[in-house]
């Protein structure tokens, strides 16, 4: 089967054959993917902002069919149709039992390591190799820009047969991760203002869920005037263009009278984090949400920690709960309240993932998707 592989960072992203293991560990599922979204965390991979092990699977944000599974597995079985989930949690550690269980640290070691978990794995944590013989790692411990994985459990989150795969497939990231930053991370409250910083894939669903929340004004800022429109039919009441010149604090300040009540910033630039603390109201709420270079910093003005009551929030993969808000998502979806087709702006042959990438950089895609 094919799949998408990042050898080297800052060299184009290599689609090869890849044998997957056939021999599954007492947890392991196979899972045949049928559609997967391309993220800029996968290109963060690609770049080395995101300082993954290599060579790797990328792709974090897909849905398929399960086909088989390990004798020990016991939430999903063959024909199912799941999410993956990026994130795994161990569901008894302290951060579990509070109910953070993207904070499982577990979890994080297992997904950022590219491994399986399970040390009864035959393959020693490694469940794909390329022509040549070497291990690949996978992104999250999954790889979904790849025809075909085996993953843990704990990543297949069963959803149900009549949710297209295309959809659910954003649900595994895009969709999540902006949804739970705005209900779970920073809980806009009803009535609120709420500006959102960047409106790609995860932007346009920070803006979707603050509408949802009745946030009485959602102000989309970006630098493209197709993406500002695309913020609208999501539900934002007002835009601002950004860029060279254009003092964004001042125009959401304008709009609002006060200053903002939260603001997401949704794509990972240091500028824009000042951007956003200083459109905030006096005791304003940050949320970063966007994925920035490992060794990037930012500068906020010293003064105003003791002259308002701002708050300054990091956001891991939206605070969310997958094995909640994954379902949720996907619930939302089938009632008709939000727009997951309309969320998809091309698509691409996995072939064809490198023009994808170009694509994505040119800042006008929400998101692209291959569908197997």
């Amino acid at each position: 089967m094919r799949a998408a592989v990042v050898y080297e960072y800052g060299a184009p992203i290599t689609v090869t054959d890849v044998t997957v293991s056939d021999q599954l560990g007492p947890k392991d599922v196979r899972v045949k993917i049928k559609a997967s979204g391309l993220c800029h965390s996968d290109v963060s991979v690609q770049t080395g902002a995101l300082p993954f092990p290599l060579p790797m699977i990328v792709g974090h944000e897909g849905a398929g069919i399960v086909t088989a599974v390990g004798d020990a597995v016991t939430t999903t079985k063959p024909g199912d149709h799941v999410v993956l989930s990026a994130l795994i949690h161990c569901g008894v550690c302290e951060f579990c039992l509070k109910g953070r269980p993207n904070l499982c640290l577990w979890g994080l070691q297992t997904i950022f390591g590219g491994l399986n978990p399970d040390a009864a794995h035959p393959a020693g944590g490694f469940r794909a190799a390329d022509p040549d013989g070497r291990d690949l790692y996978q992104f999250s411990s999954i790889g979904t820009l790849a025809e075909e994985l085996v993953c843990n459990e704990l990543h297949a989150i069963p959803i149900p047969d009549d949710v297209s795969f295309e959809a659910a497939a954003l649900t595994g990231c895009g969709v999540l991760t902006g949804m739970s930053a705005v209900i779970n991370r920073a809980k806009v409250e009803p009535g609120s203002s709420v500006v959102v910083i960047g409106c790609g894939g995860v932007g346009l669903n920070v803006i979707q869920t603050a509408a949802i929340q009745n946030a009485g004004m959602v102000i989309a800022v970006d630098l493209h005037d197709d993406k500002l429109e695309m913020a609208r039919r999501f539900g934002a009441t007002h835009t601002v263009k950004g860029g060279e010149g254009v003092d964004v604090p001042a125009a959401i300040i304008e709009i609002t009278g006060l200053g903002a009540d939260y603001v997401f910033e949704v794509v990972g630039a240091p500028p824009l984090v000042r951007q956003g603390w200083d459109s905030l109201k006096i005791d304003g709420t940050l949320v970063v949400i966007g994925v920035h270079p490992a060794t990037s910093e930012t500068t906020l003005p010293a003064a105003e920690f003791s002259q308002s009551e701002k708050t300054l929030m990091s956001c891991l993969y939206g605070t969310s709960r997958p094995t909640r808000d994954i379902p949720l998502a996907v619930e939302l979806y089938r009632s008709g309240r939000y727009r997951l087709d309309d969320l998809v702006t091309h698509h691409f042959d996995l072939d064809d993932i490198n023009d994808a990438v170009a694509r994505m950089d040119s800042g006008h895609d929400a998101r692209g998707v291959v569908v197997f």
